[in-house]
């Protein structure tokens, strides 16, 4: 991160690190009061999404009420830093990881969580998996959606640069399908949709999370 001209958000001098939602210097006193009003943010439960797509946005917040309880979820827009489409599953986890670092440091909030669909090869096969990463300002999280397997058509084209979700528009007809049931949902006839791969991924995620699993991570 880039920390050039920026200021500690406690007691004004110049920046060293980005720590509990804040930019802080080097002193200890201002570590135990970024982490106080970090403790005190946490009982509001904010959690920022790096995306505006209502379909992820939905997904985490059912994804941490089942989980954690009720929270307020706040969409922003953010760069993944990875290609339109990624490929591989450390492609498709830098994605998610960029993509919750980033609206972590965006707007202030207890997590923050990333959502990267990517294109995985199995065998002979191409697989879409959702991946999701849940940031906390310390430590990120990681989750993995089941997958299930591209048509040749939208992985030949993928290979070649261009994003799954225009192939999928055309094989569907049903315009940005990324924000709706998703080509998943598409394929199966609405049984399973794009939503319940990012929930999937979100609760996958949160599991080093819940309180009895705690000791065990």
């Amino acid at each position: 991160m880039d920390l050039n001209g920026k200021k500690c958000e406690i007691c004004g001098k110049d920046a060293k690190i980005f720590l509990f939602g804040k930019f802080l210097c080097d002193d200890e006193d201002c570590f135990k009061k970024a982490k106080s009003l970090s403790m005190a943010r946490h009982k509001s439960r904010i959690v920022s999404v790096g995306s505006k797509n209502p379909v992820k946005l939905e997904a985490v917040r059912e994804g941490f009420e089942r989980v954690l309880g009720t929270v307020e979820v706040v969409g922003v827009d953010v760069e993944s830093g990875v290609s339109s489409h990624p490929i591989g599953l450390e492609e498709t986890y830098l994605g998610a990881y960029n993509r919750a670092k980033n609206a972590f440091e965006t707007i202030q909030c207890t997590y923050s969580v990333g959502i990267e669909a990517g294109m995985v090869k199995i065998g002979n096969h191409w697989v879409d998996v959702h991946v999701c990463v849940v940031y906390d300002g310390v430590r990120d999280t990681v989750g993995i959606s089941q997958g299930f397997e591209y048509p040749k058509i939208v992985y030949e084209n993928v290979l070649k640069g261009v994003e799954g979700g225009i192939i999928a528009e055309k094989i569907s007809k049903i315009k940005d399908i990324g924000k709706n049931i998703g080509l998943i949902g598409y394929l199966t006839d609405a049984n399973i949709t794009r939503k319940d791969l990012c929930r999937e991924s979100v609760i996958m995620a949160l599991i080093p999370r819940m309180g009895k699993n705690l000791p065990l991570y």
